[in-house]
């Protein structure tokens, strides 16, 4: 039996590593900090952990979430000897303008033009609307938007002051304590617009060898950046694939990356045919990892345990699934709302019945504003809908049927 060391748990990690049916015992430190970052001291907790387990033998340490949850179990199992992704390898990848840096060095005209900005000093717009801006430590998209004129990037970069303080003071503490590198994340990255079919490359790297587990389309709402679901596999040509494969090779090589899972956000463009890179995670995509199981028939948290007990994963693109294809249908909302009432255990217990191989994830509480839960500041998300289907249209008709059998109810406010 082995030790597991799972930091900041998330519902879905409690939700999926027991359903794998490993023996081993897993031990859970920390709550899902995302949305208390403002209160939440990760020297302090790292701290906590090293002196907690001193006495015990842990095997692997693990953390699913990019920010904090991912960076603090690479420190935790590099000092203690573990197996996990490379603490400079993760730090890089996670502080977007060195991530760009390096990315621009490596692929060129793959890299939209980009510009570091300070929200405390007086800046101009740096180039012609519309332009994209995104803080330089951010996650869940939080303030990730296009600017449309001059108005909206002065509020941007008030909000953005609030956002630093808040949210990227923890991550500049362990990036001053952890590495080398000079520049802070309390800055917003402007970059030039790319456009495109929007998918993710997911994979993992043993032992310095790059392995794919696939790709999925991210489908937004009509005239949004808001995400309406997401397809697997791909319906990207497989040539277009590989491309996207070849750059993750190059990224991935000069990392010193270590055991873990990855994932590369692109934008294909079918017109010209260009690929755009819009950023890189040094972890694995956990509202995706049934989706690959009811593909392929394994869950990626069996590839992260696998990955961080230092062993092999056994995969390949072998489609012995249940389904032929797999999406996860995001519900949201475009303006806030106050929520009366949400599906009951009952309702989705009969739900999950006819539709066994479902995952439904509800983020709303009945009484709260939409509101009151992490948003991305564009819509409103309160639930996500997991599905499996040998064809898009049963996907289609088997969400419909989800949407009609959970009764959510919405007060305008």
């Amino acid at each position: 039996m082995k030790n597991i060391l799972i930091l900041c748990p998330t519902l879905r990690d409690l939700r999926e590593i027991p359903r794998l049916g490993y023996n081993h015992n897993y031990i859970y430190e920390g709550a899902d900090t995302r949305e208390i970052l403002s209160s939440f001291d990760p020297l302090v907790f790292i701290e906590y952990v090293i002196k907690k387990i001193k006495h015990e033998k842990i095997d692997a340490v693990i953390g699913t979430h990019d920010y904090p949850a991912s960076i603090m179990a690479s420190i935790i199992a590099n000092m203690i000897g573990s197996d996990g992704v490379n603490v400079a390898a993760n730090f890089l990848c996670q502080h977007k303008y060195y991530s760009r840096e390096m990315q621009s060095r490596l692929f060129g005209p793959m890299v939209p033009e980009y510009k570091l900005l300070d929200p405390f000093q007086k800046e101009d717009p740096p180039y012609g609307f519309p332009f994209f801006l995104k803080p330089v430590k951010s996650f869940f998209s939080i303030l990730a938007c296009r600017i449309e004129n001059t108005n909206q990037f002065l509020k941007y970069m008030e909000a953005s002051r609030a956002h630093i303080q808040e949210f990227v003071e923890p991550f500049n503490r362990m990036l001053k304590k952890y590495t080398l590198l000079p520049v802070g994340a309390g800055y917003v990255m402007a970059e030039k617009i790319c456009t495109g079919q929007q998918v993710n490359l997911e994979g993992y790297v043993y032992k310095g060898q790059v392995f794919f587990i696939g790709i999925t389309d991210s489908i937004m709402y009509k005239d949004t950046q808001s995400f309406k679901r997401f397809d697997y596999p791909s319906s990207i040509d497989s040539a277009v694939q590989q491309r996207m494969m070849d750059v993750s090779r190059v990224w991935l090589s000069h990392l010193n990356y270590g055991n873990g899972l990855f994932n590369i956000e692109f934008f294909y463009n079918r017109r010209n045919k260009s690929l755009s890179i819009i950023e890189i995670n040094p972890r694995m995509c956990s509202q995706f990892a049934d989706l690959v199981e009811k593909v392929d028939g394994i869950n990626t948290y069996r590839l992260q345990l696998d990955l961080s007990l230092g062993k092999k994963p056994d995969y390949s693109f072998n489609r012995k699934g249940k389904f032929k294809f797999g999406s996860s249908f995001v519900l949201r909302k475009f303006s806030d709302m106050k929520v009366l009432s949400v599906p009951s255990p009952q309702q989705i217990k009969q739900v999950m019945n006819k539709f066994e191989e479902a995952r439904i994830e509800i983020y709303a509480y009945p009484g709260k504003n939409l509101s009151a839960t992490l948003q991305d500041a564009r819509s409103y998300r309160y639930g996500v809908i997991n599905l499996g289907g040998n064809s898009r249209e049963e996907l289609k008709s088997k969400f419909d049927f989800w949407r009609r059998a959970l009764k959510f109810k919405f007060q305008k406010i």
